[in-house]
């Protein structure tokens, strides 16, 4: 049904249905939808960017299936409570939108563009999910991501510096590390021309770390005690943008390669990259992604006090 413009109401729906677990209303002319929604007991994905659409049911809550909700460029202004099996939320170029409810977290928020948007509850409640930890566990793949306009790095990142990429010391405890959050504010707009896209404009983050043996030098491989063996997201997908936006990346599954090199130093390198492959012709480009600033903030067992890293 996507690109149904004359298409303004979705019919009641009377008895549950079973089977439908992906349904496409994008661009048609749909402004609402009906509380019985929820009777799509088995929907996995709803796809309402660039419909009219104002608000949703509360009853969406109840869609236990549930898992990726897009609603880009709508005029919806406050997003109701959400379902937990929801892993993926997009809302770009959502220039309405004010407030969301946070009941769960989940692994992928884009607010790209929102500039109305109350960022301060998303953040602190990020920050609070990240201490409690078990649900962080349940999301996919323990990990968090959200994409949000502005530049002002939380002040519980407790490290902070600017430039391509991020070396900080581990602590001398770092065996009771629990995960790893970044903030990273991108030096130039996200609609710049050099940044690499894919055919729909996005463009993803990677990352890779490497850590220095303890008194390490910089100058030479052989130093070098522990490094990724593959490409990791940072973000999937960065859609363009004009002004600052910042991207707030906390996983677990990362710190069980850091754990063991307590008072070494690691360095995190953040990139885009771009593979093309066909049966004559194929390349990779790999290219730097500038940073403004950015932020980590290192998360440790409740119990352990968390030590400076000028106390190490």
């Amino acid at each position: 049904m996507s690109g149904c413009s004359k298409l303004e109401n979705f019919p009641e729906i009377t008895v549950p249905m079973k089977s439908l677990q992906y349904l496409d209303l994008s661009k048609t002319g749909i402004k609402e939808i009906p509380s019985s929604f929820k009777d799509m007991i088995s929907l996995i994905t709803l796809e309402l960017h660039g419909t009219p659409i104002g608000e949703l049911p509360l009853s969406i809550k109840d869609m236990v299936c549930l898992s990726m909700l897009t609603l880009n460029g709508t005029p919806i202004k406050a997003l109701p409570e959400l379902p937990p099996s929801v892993w993926c939320l997009t809302t770009h170029d959502c220039a309405s939108l004010e407030t969301v409810n946070i009941g769960r977290f989940w692994h992928l928020m884009d607010f790209t563009n929102c500039f109305k948007l109350d960022q301060k509850p998303l953040i602190a409640a990020m920050h609070l999910k990240i201490q409690s930890g078990e649900e962080i566990r349940q999301t996919r793949q323990g990990a968090i991501r959200m994409v949000l306009p502005g530049s002002e790095i939380p002040e519980w990142f407790g490290e902070k510096g600017i430039g391509s990429s991020i070396t900080i010391p581990l602590p001398s405890n770092c065996h009771h590390l629990k995960g790893i959050a970044f903030c990273l504010v991108f030096l130039f707009s996200l609609a710049s021309r050099d940044m690499l896209r894919e055919s729909n404009g996005s463009s993803a983050v990677y990352f890779d770390y490497h850590v220095k043996s303890e008194n390490g030098e910089h100058d030479g491989d052989e130093e070098v005690v522990c490094a990724s063996r593959e490409r990791r997201y940072a973000l999937y997908s960065l859609m363009p943008s004009d002004s600052d936006h910042m991207i707030l990346h906390y996983e677990l599954d990362l710190v069980n390669h850091l754990r063991k090199y307590s008072g070494n130093e690691v360095t995190f390198e953040f990139y885009h990259f771009l593979s093309k492959h066909g049966r004559k012709v194929g390349y990779e480009i790999r290219r730097p992604f500038k940073l403004k600033s950015w932020g980590v903030y290192l998360h440790f067992d409740e119990n352990i006090r968390k030590r400076k890293f000028w106390e190490m």
